[in-house]
């Protein structure tokens, strides 16, 4: 029993109110294409992350002597690249890369100040702690190291703490990020059940609220149409998640559901993500978002995921992640875009216009391009956690007694459940998305009872599963999650058929895209690349470059209905738009008013259309393609209008 006297839950008391559960890292180990694009993680930008510059090529969070970093932005930069390299490292059984992160934490740990605190002593803002300590969260769930949990708990008692709302006349962005403390509070108390942290969170939260602002709970509640800056509306909107989970107080998630909600309504792209120039700006088909945001957001996403149990967290986590994500990067992981978008069709030195209300625009004009690393560097070290924070949610725990596959991708995962003995051991085999087939092979030291439950999208109308070979009655309703309740064997097959079928999606200014499953396709367009810079670390080349289009894309589907699929049984390249294993052909027309804004940027959709030459148009997974186009005008919405010349 938990002693009283030191402020901890009484016997019986709940503390979690989630429906789902965290894994800890460790405990699944990604195969196929997923382990692939770790490994490639690896040996590119997470592996090698000095050769970006300052100030990754700083000694970072560990004891820094020669190569200081002196700004709370530095700290917060290094931070982000902590939390990915040490689960990329965890996923794909790195120890050298574990370890360069592992010296930071024991650093850190080893050296608080007299009060307890940890973290850079120079350093009044306590936003960047909020980063870095997901990567110790994350080490402390790997290894149960009590050191880690004890010092978290010093650190939160020292007076640098004493107030998380932010003191009278200080920037709102230093009291909206000092806020996010919040995550790490609920999570001790998660781990310890000592009450003075959910207080501490409570009361905290209860501060900031009377403040207002544009990320308080009445913000979130209120109707207006939200226009912030678009990672921290990401971070703050998961606060009333996690303090949900930590006391059932359902005005936390009613509020954070409908901020959520409302979010996407204004501001969701095709590709999962919503806009953000820095702010909120809108649906039109040629805007942008941030690469922090792909992490951030799913980040949030798994938090209302396992708070609510619902499916469609689940969808939205994964096309963020196959189409944003993936399309923010080069698939040898060197290069990544500070914006992207769906519509991109150049992404030079100049085609990133967004912020030209700004005294920096001129040198944020390049913001597009595919660089080694960009200013800020907040995104630099953000990428490296895009697909570590996906595999961190893909497998769950539902109490005790039950597995939840969350997200699919191949996979072994273990764990132990209460009656079972042994752990239970599942191995996902599957080339999802791009493929429908997902196959869960279940090895016991002796048959059990518990539950299996897998996510049945909200895209799919039509799912099946088969045991062992032969047709389940399971309810597979789209957009649940069904819920395999039996006496497993060692040896089960678990089929789960998730058919695929295409989809248009219907935009503002008359746009249509095409989905099928959670992939969104897009027109991949040849560019002439140019290198703009390169270095070289441990002997390995990094380029940033700019790219612009060589080949035609000014086209639009002529009607929905003659999409062909196009299939191969090759997965060994998916996310190459040459060799990626599903396709679309459809028939095309030119457009022959259509190019590029002030020969410079990605336009809009044309209002009116000159139509050109009819072609066949092949499509390929967003996530494949640089330079692409994925909203396409809707030819049959101008027909009615009268827009076609």
């Amino acid at each position: 029993m938990l002693c009283l006297s030191l402020g901890c839950l009484s016997a019986g008391a709940q503390n979690n109110f989630a429906v789902f559960q965290e894994t800890p890292v460790n405990s699944l180990t990604p195969k196929g294409w997923m382990r692939n694009m770790l490994e490639r993680q690896r040996d590119g930008l997470t592996g090698h992350i000095a050769v970006a510059g300052d100030p990754f090529d700083k000694e970072g969070w560990g004891y820094a002597e020669n190569k200081k970093m002196n700004d709370w932005a530095q700290y917060e930069q290094t931070g982000y690249w902590a939390d990915g390299a040490l689960r990329c490292g965890y996923l794909i059984g790195d120890k050298a890369l574990q370890e360069k992160v592992r010296e930071w934490i024991r650093f850190q740990i080893n050296n608080p100040d007299s009060t307890g605190f940890i973290g850079p002593k120079d350093i009044s803002f306590l936003w960047p702690e909020v980063v870095f300590f997901r990567a110790v969260m994350a080490e402390y769930e790997a290894t149960g190291d009590k050191k880690i949990i004890n010092a978290l708990k010093r650190n939160y008692h020292s007076p640098k703490y004493v107030s998380l709302s932010g003191a009278p006349g200080q920037d709102d962005f230093f009291k909206d990020r000092l806020i996010l403390h919040i995550e790490m509070l609920c999570w001790i108390y998660q781990q310890t059940g000592e009450s003075f942290f959910i207080q501490k969170s409570e009361d905290a939260y209860k501060a900031f609220n009377a403040s207002g602002g544009q990320y308080s709970i009445q913000a979130m509640n209120a109707d207006d149409v939200p226009r912030s800056h678009s990672v921290s509306y990401s971070e703050n909107l998961k606060i009333p998640i996690i303090l949900y989970i930590s006391t059932g107080k359902k005005e936390y998630l009613d509020a954070a559901l409908k901020g959520v909600h409302k979010l996407y309504k204004y501001h969701g792209l095709v590709d999962g993500l919503t806009s953000g120039n820095e702010l909120h700006d809108g649906n039109f088909s040629n805007e942008v978002h941030e690469t922090c945001t792909v992490s951030d957001m799913q980040w949030a996403l798994g938090y209302l995921l396992q708070a609510t149990g619902d499916a469609q967290w689940g969808d939205l986590i994964e096309k963020i992640c196959f189409n944003a994500g993936m399309g923010s990067v080069t698939k040898d992981f060197k290069s990544y875009q500070y914006y992207s978008g769906p519509n991109q069709v150049i992404a030079d030195g100049l085609s990133s216009h967004w912020n030209d209300h700004e005294p920096w625009y001129m040198t944020s004009r390049d913001r597009s391009a595919f660089k080694i690393n960009h200013r800020p560097s907040c995104c630099g070290g953000n990428v490296n956690r895009m697909l570590p924070v996906f595999c961190s949610r893909m497998w769950m725990k539902s109490g005790d007694t039950g597995i939840v596959a969350a997200l699919y991708s191949a996979s072994v995962y273990n764990t132990k459940l209460k009656g079972v003995k042994g752990e239970v051991t599942i191995k996902e085999e599957t080339n999802y998305p791009f493929d429908q087939n997902v196959r869960f092979r279940i090895a016991l030291d002796k048959k059990a009872n518990f539950t299996l439950s897998f996510r049945i999208p909200s895209w799919c109308d039509s799912a099946k599963v088969l045991i062992n070979g032969k047709p389940s009655d399971l309810k597979c309703d789209a957009g649940t999650f069904a819920k395999l309740d039996r006496l497993f064997n060692n040896g089960d097959v678990i089929d789960l058929l998730l058919p695929m079928t295409v989809k248009p999606v219907y935009l503002p200014e008359n746009g249509i895209a095409f989905e099928r499953g959670p992939l969104v396709y897009s027109l991949s367009i040849d560019a002439k690349t140019e290198i703009k810079g390169s270095k070289t670390n441990e002997n390995v080349v990094f380029n940033s470059t700019f790219k612009t289009p060589v080949s035609a894309w000014n086209l639009a589907p002529l009607g929905k209905s003659n999409v062909e699929v196009v299939q191969t049984s090759d997965f060994s390249d998916p996310w190459n738009p040459d060799t990626t294993p599903v396709k679309l052909t459809l028939d095309a027309v030119a457009i022959k008013n259509w190019s590029l804004y002030r020969e410079t940027y990605t336009p809009q959709l044309p209002s009116v259309i000159d139509l050109g030459k009819e072609q066949k148009m092949t499509l390929v997974p967003m996530g494949t393609t640089e330079l692409r186009l994925t909203v396409f005008p809707d030819l049959l919405k101008r027909y009615d209008q009268n827009a076609i010349k």
